[in-house]
Parts: structure tokens; C-alpha cells; sequence
């Protein structure tokens, strides 16, 4: 038997044999870390206010009995602060920037590129939205995770749930498996196109369990085939024990040799434990708190219908007829003896609800977020946009290790992108895709950027570092226009309120023209001569500036030499407009002195009315009447 002379290394297993090694070795895995199920589920309630049976697909969707309905949770404050965290780290779309360590025009202009092609292909996945779940599901389960794979020549990601996701304890005391192993549930219709091949096996397959028994699911749920993809790294550069494969119970549907050194997974965690390769989630931190809010609202829910509840005090004595004791407006009660009287209410003990508001205050603390940020109030007191910043930096530094390591995954994200891009390069050279860059949108080929890893780096910013309130980002940009750093131009371009797009786009017109216009002759190599109708004094600065960075950068002299060109044409175009212009009169009088005396002066000053100025006359030339006498004139300009 393969177990008996090589363990547990299914990766080693012949292709007839694979199958049946791996979902044994799956089910060995599961049966030995059957409380992580446990744990995710019990995070999954206390998130979703919601007593999910299981999270498989046969479970998750079944009906809450009536009992558990109407004893959930009543305060829940970890669904409150997970999705208050979410929409602080998440409000920001981080972007990979590829920077060049020493190298030329050319290594630089690629970079630039590179940074858009990744920019494209993170629209293209919807990747930051599922980045948004991925980091959800790492506050309530620990750890969230994306996957990328290549369909039909393109690249794609999905979320991945945690609980579908694999791996051995053992190998992962320092967080670095060299398996890993995603277990997922597939209609057969969508399995049988992707491995027409295996038609028949996936029929068989769709209706059998893990052990290869007869399956108890009914309806749909029948034609649902659990499908195990399963990853295992080399174990050296040249190592060929390698292997990616995918499996359902009775067949091997693909496998071939993996020769990379990561799994084609990115990894959220809201907070890394010590050893081991899951993290710790929100929903764990603050869970004995849950509980504990949980069991005094419910000591104080018993104690109101105690002792809360209106009560007659009736003497055994009297007769008093208990028909009589009705809530009828008007009522008559007939008694002999003793009248009947209310007996005093009970009072809750003010220490529960100060427990209660304690708790919590406390659950915010942990969490590192004001009550106040949950409510979307803003705090008494701060009114302008400088104390509103201030408060939400105090806020973000409880986040900052979060934040990088929610940062962190897009660096991971890029890298995964490019490696896989380089595969499909190989077998569609016309690889491209569509990035927008304001306004426009601009197709990158592979080719264009394609450069060795060596040949430069990466680095994260985020897409705003401005505010995002209207009234705080009317502040920051005031600050920048009142410092100096930023002109009036930029500062509406900043501002970006959906509003007034029409508007901005409007003023913000000349420098996005210019821009465009700077980055297309750089890149391409095309000239744009300047029209008078441009901003040619802001045209001249900017290109000027532009000259400069590229200059720096040992651009090629071809295009330095079409940054030149433009700003001369430029200062041509402001020499014309600074040229004292002549009046009807003198044009007149100097075409009399051409021979054109009979002609009208209204009708030369319609004639010669918009007419460009005569460029400046070089030192030593004769008058123009002068040079007209000693000349035939023809219809060629002088």
C-alpha cells in the first residue's frame, strides 16, 4: 500500500492512486481539527445573530427552530464594532506602486506602466469589494482569504471561506505549510463542462459522500459534487516532488507538476497569533464580553417580569367578587372589609445596567473604537476640519498594524498578478488590459511591462490620504492652497464631489489636457504643437517641470527634445499675443502707401480685422515698404 511505504505524502501517489490518497488524507485532517469547524461556526452566530446549524452546504440555509428565534442575541456589539472596523481599514483602495532602483527612462516608463496593468487587473477582478469580504470574514473567523486562477485566458479571484481551506497543524507551528489543500462544493453541470472528459465519474461522484457512501441529500442538493483542489510546494529549488491537483471521490479530474514557490491564495488576518498559521479574529477577542452582556440582559429581562408587573393585593377576608377586577374604564368594585390596593413595583438594581454599559464601553476599548465612530456621530465639540482629522489619526493609530498588514495583501495580491500574467503571456502574446487613468482609459500590453523582479520594487499608498467627509477634505485641501503646495487648479481636483463633476472637470480641463499631452509625447513619442487657445504661460510650467523630472531620469534625447520644441512654440505663441497691435488708421495708411489709396478705411478694417501680427523684423532689415519696391510681389509669403 502507498500509506504503508510513504506516509501520508499523498503528492507522491500515481495518478490511478491520488484520489483516494488525498480525500483520505483530507478526512484525517478534518477528523483531527474538527474544533476549528467548531470555533467558525460559533463565531459565524455570534456575527450573524443567527443559530446556523453548520456551514457546509447542507446546513448553513436551515430554519431557526422558535425557541432559539426568540432568545438570540438581543445587544449584539461584535456585528456593531466588526462592521465599524471594516469601513475605516476598508474606506481607502491601497495601490501598488512599482518603483525603479537606478534605472533608466526606459526600466522607468515600464514601472508606470506596470503599476497601471496592476491597477487594471484589480478592476477587472472587482478585487478590492472582495478584498472587503475577505476582511470580514478575518474578523469573525481570524483569517479571510482570496484566491486567483486562470479561466479562458484571463486572470480572475474569488473569496475564499476560511472553513474551506485546509491545512496540517503540524507543518504550520510557524505559519508556513507546504500543502495546502481548498475543499469545495461544485454543481456537476459546472464540473462536467470544466472536465468533459470525466463526464460519467462526476455523474456517479455527485451523489456520493466523502467516504465514497451513498449520499442521504435530497433535491438539488444531490447534484452538488465536493471537489478537492490541493497544493503542494517543492521542497527545494530542485525539488520535483512539487504537485497541484484536483480530485473528486472517485477520480483524479487533473494533475500536474507545481513549480511555484507560493500558494495561489492571499491571506487576511486581524490579528496574528504566536504560532500557527490561522489568526485570531474580532469576534474571538471580545466574545466572553458578548456573553457576559448576554447573561445580565437577561437576568434583567426576568427580573422586569418579576417584579415589574402591576399586582393587586386582595385580603382573604373581604369579598370582593374577581370579576370585578377587570380593566374596564369606570369600573365599580364592590368589597366588604378590606379594599383591594397595588402592590408596590419592584425596582431593578441600578448595578446591572451600569454592568451592562461597563461591558460595553470595555468591548469598544478592545476593539480600539470610539462608540461614537459605531453611531457615525460626531463628537461634541469638533467642528472644524483640523479636530475632526485630528480625532480620526488617534483613532487610526489603534489600527496601524492592521491597516499594514490589510495593506500588505495587495503587495502579495500584485505579485501573484504579475506571475500568473507571465504564464498566459506565453500563450497569448497579445496579453492586455484596460486601465483607467482619470478620465481616460489606456490599454497596457504585457509586453510593454514585462521586466525581470529584479529590476525593481514595490510600494503601497493608498488612493486617498484625504479626508472623506466633505467638510474635512474642503479643509485639507485649504490648508495645502493656503500653504502654497498645491495651486488653485489642483486644489479643485482634489476636492472630487461627485456633485460638481461637471464643474470640475471643466476648470481641471487644462492640466488634464496637459498631462495626457506630456505623458503620450514621452511615451510614444508623437509631438502636440501648443494652440493659442490653451493656458500657454501655465503650459509652459508645466511642461517646464515635466522636462526637468525627465531629464533626472535620463530620459532619451528625442523626447527631452519634443518637451523643448513645445515650450518654444509656447513662448512663440506668448511673443505674438505681447505685440502692440496697429489700428485701422495705421494699417490704412500703409496700404495707401502700397498703392491701394481708393481703398476704404472701413473697408481694410474689416478686411485685416483678426489678422495675426508680423513676427519681429530681425536687426538690419530695411522697412517692409522698402522690401515690397525692391521686390516683384508674388502670392508667396515674404
Amino acid at each position: 500500500m502507498f500509506d504503508e511505504i510513504n506516509g501520508n505524502r499523498w503528492w507522491l501517489a500515481k495518478r490511478n492512486d491520488l484520489y483516494q490518497e488525498l480525500f483520505a488524507f483530507v478526512s484525517t485532517l478534518q477528523s483531527r481539527q474538527s474544533y476549528r469547524t467548531a470555533d467558525n461556526l460559533k463565531y459565524a452566530r455570534l456575527y450573524g445573530n443567527y443559530d446556523l446549524s453548520g456551514l457546509d452546504v447542507a446546513n448553513y440555509s436551515r430554519i431557526e427552530t422558535s425557541y432559539n428565534t426568540v432568545n438570540r442575541v438581543t445587544l449584539n456589539i461584535i456585528q456593531s464594532m466588526i462592521d465599524t472596523v471594516v469601513s475605516k481599514i476598508t474606506k481607502n483602495k491601497p495601490k501598488a506602486t512599482f518603483l525603479t532602483s537606478g534605472g533608466d527612462f526606459s526600466l522607468q516608463s515600464k514601472a508606470k506602466k506596470l503599476t497601471k496593468f496592476v491597477e487594471g487587473q484589480f478592476e477587472n477582478m472587482d478585487f478590492y469589494s472582495k478584498a472587503v469580504l475577505a476582511f470580514t470574514d478575518a474578523c469573525i473567523f481570524g483569517t479571510g482569504a482570496i484566491k486567483f486562477f486562470i479561466k479562458n485566458g484571463q486572470l480572475y479571484a474569488e473569496r475564499v471561506l476560511i472553513e474551506e481551506i485546509k491545512v496540517d497543524d503540524i507543518e504550520c507551528y510557524y505559519a508556513q505549510p507546504r500543502q495546502m489543500h481548498q475543499e469545495k462544493h461544485i454543481h456537476k453541470d459546472v464540473l462536467q463542462q470544466m472536465f468533459p472528459k470525466f463526464e460519467r465519474e462526476i455523474e456517479v461522484a455527485s451523489n456520493l459522500g466523502a467516504n465514497g457512501e451513498q449520499g442521504s441529500y435530497v433535491g438539488s442538493l444531490k447534484d452538488m459534487v465536493k471537489v478537492i483542489e490541493s497544493w503542494h510546494l517543492p521542497s527545494g529549488p530542485k525539488a520535483k516532488d512539487g504537485k497541484h491537483s484536483i480530485c473528486v471521490s472517485n477520480t483524479t479530474l487533473f494533475e500536474e507538476n507545481y513549480h511555484k514557490e507560493y500558494f495561489p491564495f492571499v491571506f487576511f488576518r486581524w490579528n496574528v497569533r504566536p504560532v500557527g498559521f490561522f489568526g485570531q479574529g474580532l469576534a474571538e477577542q471580545i466574545q466572553g464580553l458578548q456573553l457576559e452582556i448576554n447573561k445580565t440582559l437577561r437576568t434583567i429581562q426576568v427580573s422586569m417580569h418579576l417584579v415589574s408587573v402591576p399586582k393587586l393585593l386582595v385580603e382573604a377576608s373581604s369579598k370582593i367578587v374577581s370579576s370585578h377586577l377587570n380593566n374596564r374604564i369606570g369600573g365599580v368594585i364592590k368589597y366588604a372589609g378590606t379594599p383591594p390596593t397595588y402592590a408596590p413595583l419592584g425596582g431593578i438594581p441600578p448595578e446591572l445596567f451600569s454592568h451592562v454599559d461597563k461591558l460595553f464601553a470595555r468591548a469598544y476599548e478592545i476593539a480600539g473604537i470610539s462608540q461614537l465612530s459605531a453611531q457615525s456621530v460626531k463628537p461634541a465639540g469638533l467642528d472644524s476640519g483640523k479636530a475632526l482629522r485630528t480625532f480620526n489619526d488617534l483613532e487610526t493609530e489603534r489600527f496601524m498594524s492592521v491597516a499594514k498588514r490589510y495593506e500588505k495583501t495587495f503587495l502579495d495580491s500584485a505579485e501573484i498578478i504579475i506571475d500568473l500574467a507571465k504564464d498566459l503571456y506565453e500563450k497569448n502574446p497579445d496579453l492586455s488590459v484596460k486601465s483607467r487613468d482619470g478620465k481616460f482609459v489606456d490599454t497596457i500590453k504585457w509586453k510593454d511591462v514585462d521586466m525581470d523582479a529584479d529590476k525593481y520594487m514595490m510600494q503601497i499608498f493608498p488612493t486617498s490620504a484625504l479626508s472623506t467627509s466633505p467638510a474635512a477634505r474642503l479643509a485639507d485641501v485649504q490648508d495645502m492652497l493656503q500653504a502654497g503646495f498645491i495651486g488653485k487648479e489642483a486644489a479643485i481636483g482634489l476636492l472630487d464631489f461627485p456633485d460638481l463633476e461637471g464643474t470640475m472637470d471643466l476648470l481641471t480641463s487644462d492640466n488634464r489636457n496637459l498631462e495626457k499631452m506630456i505623458e503620450t509625447m514621452m511615451d510614444e513619442g508623437k509631438y502636440f504643437p501648443p494652440e493659442p487657445y490653451q493656458n500657454l504661460e501655465n503650459a509652459v510650467r508645466k511642461v517646464q517641470q515635466a522636462y526637468l523630472m525627465y531629464r533626472v531620469r535620463n530620459a532619451p534625447e528625442d523626447r527631452l527634445e519634443l518637451l523643448r520644441q513645445y515650450m518654444e512654440d509656447c513662448q512663440t505663441l506668448l511673443n505674438k499675443a505681447k505685440m502692440p497691435q496697429p489700428t485701422p488708421d495705421e494699417l490704412a495708411q500703409k496700404l495707401a502707401a502700397m498703392g491701394g489709396a481708393d481703398v476704404p478705411v472701413g473697408a481694410v478694417t474689416e478686411e485685416l480685422e483678426g489678422a495675426e501680427p508680423l513676427p519681429p523684423m530681425p536687426e538690419g532689415m530695411p522697412p517692409v515698404e522698402e522690401q515690397i519696391n525692391e521686390q516683384e510681389i508674388t502670392e508667396e509669403p515674404l
